[in-house]
């Protein structure tokens, strides 16, 4: 086996559990409980995957044994396929994993660290034609390096479904950003790492050191190096394909010797006189204090090695689906115990109480923004994030400053802040009514009564605790928006991608969100309103955009922004600006200026895709039922699950 995902050449491992049945581990250790939500049997839903998964893992079990393979065994080689295929995930932006089966495709497939792979693909591709489109090759994959390992004695995997495969391979070109000589940012140079080295390359995959260590000896304890991939040769143990500790019993007590790798390759290893081998990143480990006290702990313990494996083996194949659930698992269907109606109603009674003189005398405005602010952080790329969980309340999201106003704040008078306004009718419909589900409802009820369509929100949200709000934040943006000075239409259209949205969902969000309210100068810095109508939910922003003219001023804080030239009482952003430039964003700005029921429709789709994203129980819905959604007409199903945080700030 070859190549350097996160350093290892040759790497493979075990999955003991789904993400969303046992949490999501964070680099530390520490486990978000609050996603083990499954309901009562009678109030579940059960999702097929479409195929056996027995079946497909004896049609690989078959594939296994062939005297042309190394050692007669296919099995180590598949654990490289899947451990490469997932490998590529990264906490920083939630981009790369196995989902999407990428590795099909360039840039993935060329890079030097993938070399020999397509022949497995070749080797799966049987299996893939048999079972047809109910199996992704995502799922395939996986399943593939999986089963290898507990034919080989390896830790029993639970198998987590679900993956889509992509058509193509463009998600992995941002993932080419890696230092110069180095083939990706994951990985190390396995012939020259030191064990610091390798702790930050698995960090960035949401890797703690003991971790770590477990995935590293597990996967070194099958298959070999080949020179004409990874430029090193050799084997780890002498028992290639059959688990045990003896990788980490060989690594702390054999004699080793730094010596060039055969084949001319001008790597180095290190070699003992018994016939085995060891990369500099192994020894690199060995010498790291914390790393060495690990494998002193697995030498003396080999079942919590096998255990642990299997656990670091589940992240590193499942980190990527965040807290989707797996295919074929129960789903906790709502079950309302309030009525939204009325929840909907005690909101739109008191918008109109507001009595602030900054803010036009409408709470309105102040409740879509911590809506959107709430539900904002959903990432389409690792499904983490969103308003299921009301993080929003707790640190570290309540401190961030683009949340300034909405649960703590600085200037304001405690009795404006949002969450204290919502609080009287959260009293009144007490713990059957959660904070995420209210937090979501005030801002869809206020969006309705500023003129907006009837919207639909998914009930069922439940509360974090305060601990658990900072394991589920971890790695989210603390600046929700790109910087609205400074940002590009190129910077807008990387971000939608991330969050989930097309250019025409992310411009009649942006332009609804800039329709309501304004900036606040002591928030955000920007300071005055977008429209003449900033109570009113239409088409304004797209008509004042394009219509007018704009020059660069100044506001109170001493940011730039733009002011018409016709009444100097109206501002606008860069980003916003940038909707009217940029071309492919340009034309939906003149389509929904032209035409207010179409961006009310639209906006109100995007909208539901926003605040929805999360609750991904309620929207497996089969389409058209909309039975767990609370509103008017059914689910829009046309649109793609996704979300989007709006550029600059909204109501400010």
């Amino acid at each position: 086996m070859l190549g350097s995902l996160a350093f290892a050449a040759c790497l493979a491992s075990a999955v003991a559990s789904c993400p969303f049945l046992a949490g999501n581990k964070a680099a530390h250790g520490i486990q978000n409980p609050h996603k083990q939500r499954l309901a009562p049997a009678q109030n579940a839903r059960r999702l097929s995957l479409g195929f056996s998964v027995s079946a497909v893992k004896e049609d690989i079990e078959n594939i296994f044994q062939n005297e042309t393979a190394d050692f007669g065994n296919h099995g180590p080689f598949l654990i490289r396929l899947a451990w490469h295929c997932s490998g590529t995930y990264r906490t920083s932006d939630g981009r790369g994993g196995c989902d999407g089966a990428r590795i099909r495709f360039d840039p993935e497939n060329s890079w030097g660290d993938n070399a020999g792979l397509n022949e497995m693909l070749d080797l799966l591709r049987p299996i893939k034609s048999k079972f047809g489109e109910v199996l992704s090759w995502g799922d395939l994959i996986v399943l593939a390096g999986s089963t290898a390992i507990e034919s080989m004695g390896g830790p029993k995997i639970a198998f987590c479904g679900g993956r889509e495969d992509d058509v193509d391979g463009t998600e992995s070109l941002p993932l080419e950003d890696a230092a110069p000589g180095m083939n990706h940012l994951i990985y190390v140079d396995a012939g020259n790492a030191t064990g610091q080295d390798v702790r930050e390359a698995f960090a960035k995959m949401d890797f703690g050191d003991k971790e770590t260590v477990a995935l590293v000896a597990g996967g070194h304890t099958f298959g070999m190096c080949h020179t004409s991939r990874s430029g090193f040769e050799g084997k780890w143990t002498h028992t290639p394909t059959q688990w045990s500790n003896s990788y980490i019993d060989n690594l702390l007590n054999l004699d080793w010797t730094l010596v060039d790798s055969p084949g001319g390759s001008g790597k180095k290893q290190f070699n003992d006189s018994s016939g085995l081998m060891m990369l500099v990143a192994d020894v690199g480990m060995k010498e790291d204090s914390v790393y060495r006290g690990f494998m002193e702990e697995y030498l003396a313990d080999g079942d919590q090695l096998k255990a642990d494996f299997g656990k670091a083996w589940e992240r590193l194949m499942n980190r990527d689906g965040g807290d989707r659930p797996c295919l074929g698992e129960e789903v906790a269907a709502p079950v309302p115990t309030v009525d939204y109606g009325d929840v909907k109603a005690a909101v739109k009674a008191m918008l109109h109480s507001d009595r602030r003189t900054t803010d036009f005398e409408h709470y309105g405005p102040l409740f879509v923004r911590f809506a959107w602010h709430c539900a904002g952080t959903f990432r389409a790329t690792d499904y983490r994030g969103g308003c299921d969980g009301a993080r929003i309340l707790h640190a570290p999201e309540k401190d961030w400053p683009d949340n300034d106003g909405l649960v703590v704040g600085a200037d304001e008078p405690q009795e404006e802040l949002a969450i204290v306004l919502l609080q009287p009718i959260k009293d009144s419909f007490g713990a059957g009514l959660s904070w995420a589900d209210l937090i979501i409802t005030a801002g869809s009820a206020a969006l309705e009564d500023m003129g907006g369509r009837e919207v639909q929100i998914c009930p069922g949200r439940i509360d974090d605790t305060a601990e658990e709000a900072t394991v589920g934040s971890m790695y989210l943006d603390p600046t929700i928006y790109l910087n609205p000075e400074f940002a590009t239409a190129s910077d807008l259209k990387r971000s939608m991608i991330i969050m989930g949205f097309t250019a025409q969902e992310m411009t009649v969000l942006n332009g609804g969100g800039h329709a309501i309210g304004k900036a606040h100068s002591s928030k955000s810095g920007f300071e005055g309103p977008w429209t003449h109508e900033p109570t009113t939910l239409s088409n304004g922003f797209f008509k004042t955009l394009w219509d007018n003219e704009w020059v660069e001023t100044q506001s109170p804080m001493n940011r730039t922004q733009f002011t018409d030239v016709a009444t100097g009482s109206l501002m606008m952003l860069h980003t916003d600006l940038a909707f009217k430039s940029d071309p492919e964003f340009s034309k939906f700005v003149k389509e929904y200026k032209d035409d207010n029921d179409l961006f009310l429709s639209d906006f109100a789709a995007a909208w539901e895709k926003l605040v929805n994203a999360d609750r991904f129980g309620c929207l497996q819905e089969q389409a058209g039922t909309g039975d767990n959604l609370i509103g008017g007409v059914g689910p829009r199903s046309a649109l793609s699950l996704g979300v989007v945080a709006l550029v600059g700030a909204l109501a400010m």
